[in-house]
């Protein structure tokens, strides 16, 4: 069903109004949009991300995922995850009787959908653009940031729902990226010239604050080794003049090598084995393990594999968290494509009826998968390692200090931490800082 279909159909439901004014029968409609209730409050979707609505009850539970994933549904045989917006804002609702009917309206974001619940759907509703007016946090009992803007029609303020945002769309962050650019491109320094290179090789403060508005990337001491060490090989390989950052492919082409192995894939059994070795030794009944911007989850089942391996007599418990919706959505459900599959992970594999390969349920129980900012307050127990690969170059200095004040709380005495393989711990600031073949950790001095 398209977006047309789904206003014919709802169109049918709509009642004419034969009392219109002429300013609203003359006004221009460009947008349209598919409005529904949330607690008695009217929302709305643009109906160009609309695919169709529906009535269900009976969804596949999915363990360890978040309260707000009622589970999985099949639709004309695509599997695709059921969302509660409900449960998402944090909005009161009553207990949801088993397969009781829901409301639902089917989404598609960049080619994944989703169906989410609401209380009721009610009608299309034609606009135009010009009326809709900027978010305020006085509207509705959600975060201003998922409000696209809200829009009075026929006495009734809809609030438009920034479903890309709320679903981690990449397209909307490559939009912001792009905004951000076109802002800060007036603050990128010129290039330093031949005889200010000469006098001072490594004044790399233009690279800094280029890396920070075009990549949001940021250069602190949690970093500054490697980007130092990179700007000499950068400068080697480019003409004279041409050593700055002009753009953001440019700033992608300077990090191409900070990743660290195995970045959204399974880790290789060599890479998977060093870390393990670098685990220390726990005699502990049960293991806590934080593993911070966990993405698809594909290093959240690397390090289950490896901990069940390590510490083959505990209770080992991955608390994954990430803030993109889409990717936390899916993770429960990774399928693993043949060419990944390794002696090392082998027996932890099943094959489902059409061939594909998942984790066994055994393993699955082990991790559970949070949709979390981590420069939010972290409500996770006391960690015996925690893991945050490549996370803290990616957040401002503030944030950083903030994250590296948590690890502090949040991990045991006897605790580990591995960052990504170009990240340390700042010098001087309580770490202890060990060598494991390829491998570093740190550890509370």
């Amino acid at each position: 069903m398209t977006g047309m279909d789904v206003k014919a159909t709802l169109d049918q439901e709509a009642p004419a109004n034969g009392n219109e004014t002429r300013a609203e029968r003359v006004t221009v409609i460009d947008y349209k949009m598919v409005t529904f209730s949330l607690a008695g409050k009217d929302y709305a979707i643009d109906i160009m991300q609309v695919k169709e609505i529906a009535k269900a009850g009976k969804f596949t539970y999915v363990p360890n995922t978040s309260p707000f994933v009622l589970g999985v549904y099949n639709l004309r045989g695509e599997i695709i995850p059921i969302i509660d917006l409900r449960i998402f804002f944090n909005i009161p609702t009553k207990a949801r009787e088993i397969d009781a009917l829901e409301s639902m309206i089917i989404i598609s974001i960049e080619e994944q959908m989703f169906g989410i619940v609401v209380d009721a759907i009610d009608k299309v509703v034609g606009i135009s653009k010009e009326t809709i007016q900027p978010p305020h946090p006085i509207f509705g009992d959600i975060n201003i940031k998922y409000i696209h803007g809200v829009v009075e029609n026929q006495g009734r303020l809809y609030i438009l729902l920034d479903v890309e945002r709320i679903f981690g769309s990449t397209r909307a962050k490559e939009e912001e990226a792009a905004k951000t650019q076109e802002l800060e491109e007036k603050l990128v320094p010129a290039a330093p010239s031949r005889l200010e290179q000469t006098k001072d090789e490594l004044d790399i403060s233009f690279i800094k604050d280029t890396l920070a508005a075009l990549a949001k990337f940021y250069v602190t001491a949690v970093n500054e080794r490697w980007v130092s060490q990179r700007f000499r090989q950068w400068r080697d390989t480019r003409s004279a003049g041409s050593v700055q950052l002009n753009s953001a492919e440019d700033c992608a082409q300077y990090l191409e090598t900070f990743a660290s192995p195995d970045s959204n894939a399974l880790w290789d059994d060599a890479y998977a084995n060093a870390v393990s070795a670098a685990l220390p030794s726990n005699q502990a009944k049960q293991i806590n393990v934080w593993n911070v911007g966990c993405g698809k989850g594909y290093e959240s089942y690397s390090l289950a594999v490896i901990l069940h391996e390590k510490y083959p007599n505990a209770r080992v418990r991955v608390y994954a968290n990430d803030s993109d919706l889409l990717a936390i959505s899916n993770a429960p459900m990774l399928n693993v494509p043949d060419s990944s599959i390794s002696p090392l992970y082998k027996p932890y594999l099943v094959q489902g009826v059409g061939g594909a390969w998942t984790f066994n349920q055994s393993l699955k129980e082990m991790v559970l998968f949070e949709y979390h900012d981590c420069t939010n307050q972290n409500s996770v127990p006391p960690m015996d390692v925690i893991v945050a690969r490549d996370v803290l170059s990616y957040m401002n200095p503030k944030q950083q200090t903030a994250l590296i004040g948590d690890f502090t709380e949040k991990l045991k005495d006897n605790g580990v931490i591995l960052l990504g393989r170009n990240e340390a711990m700042p010098q001087h600031s309580g770490w202890t800082r060990s060598v494991q073949g390829d491998v570093v950790t740190f550890s509370k001095e």
